[in-house]
């Protein structure tokens, strides 16, 4: 009586199965994908805008960095620091003297020309021929007609994605990889170089708010808007 049992529990749940896998088979026939449920998240393949932007902004400075490394270029990350000054020194195989400087910005706001002023000014008083400004964003038409003629490039968004996904394929892959390696979207606090905290204000008048704060307070009171 138990293996009557037994053996019916068996042929039903065999039944079950075969009628799954049939219906996925007809799903395939008629051109609908399916994908078995221990299948993980494809890797990302190519660059796009929403990558671009999830990049926290130190991490946006290292990918542009390694960017023109990858192009031939001895490439300097500067600084500790989310905005202001020169972000990435490119040099010329072999040659001490800088031949680029880049600026990096990772905003979600259009680039003005103050910003674009700013860095013609490092470059005339660091005597440096030619100046990179690389946005996750876009610029203004003030900004763009006033960098019209200059030794200066505006590279926009949408610029550096075209230009990520030009590379070769192997070098793209890589890209992308050191990209997102480990956490790329929590932002690093300019100060002491570690990731921040999401916190939420206890008083004043942003009692309440989430924003960014340093994970060393109240050491340091480094803290960014949540957007």
């Amino acid at each position: 009586m138990i293996v009557s049992v037994v053996a019916l529990i068996f042929f039903a749940v065999f039944a079950l199965t075969l009628r799954a896998l049939t219906k996925k088979l007809r799903n395939l026939k008629r051109g609908k994908s399916w994908s078995p449920p221990w299948d993980g998240k494809k890797s990302q393949v190519s660059w796009n805008l929403t990558l671009l932007n999830e990049l926290e902004w130190k991490r946006f400075e290292e990918v542009v960095s390694e960017y023109y490394r990858l192009l031939g270029y001895r490439s300097e990350v500067t600084r500790m620091g989310a905005d202001g000054g020169v972000d990435v020194i490119l040099y010329q195989q072999g040659v001490e003297t800088p031949a680029i400087i880049v600026q990096c910005k990772s905003w979600s706001q259009k680039v003005g020309v103050k910003a674009i002023r700013e860095l013609f000014g490092v470059m005339a008083a660091d005597q440096i021929g030619y100046g990179v400004f690389a946005t996750t964003s876009s610029y203004t038409q003030e900004a763009i007609d006033w960098a019209d003629g200059k030794r200066l490039q505006l590279l926009s968004g949408e610029d550096l994605v075209s230009a990520f996904n030009q590379l070769p394929e192997d070098q793209r892959t890589y890209l992308l990889q050191f990209a997102t390696f480990e956490d790329y979207s929590t932002p690093t606090c300019p100060s002491c170089n570690k990731k921040m905290v999401k916190r939420t204000a206890s008083k004043g008048k942003s009692a309440g708010s989430s924003f960014w704060g340093c994970s060393n307070y109240p050491r340091c009171k480094q803290t960014f808007k949540l957007v």
